[in-house]
């Protein structure tokens, strides 16, 4: 990771992260959706529901 971040001129995690905030998106709104069609698409039902 180390050598990733150096590789691309990041000098931390956290520079990283900031850097994919929703605060550095160019559109906030579509970033927000993404997020919450990403948690739709992971959710799994409970396996005492499916029976």
């Amino acid at each position: 990771m180390e050598q990733w971040l150096a590789e691309n001129e990041y000098d931390s995690v956290n520079q990283l992260k900031g850097n994919v905030s929703q605060q550095h998106a160019i559109d906030p709104g579509a970033y927000e959706r993404a997020n919450y069609v990403r948690v739709l698409d992971s959710y799994s039902f409970p396996a005492a529901v499916l029976r």
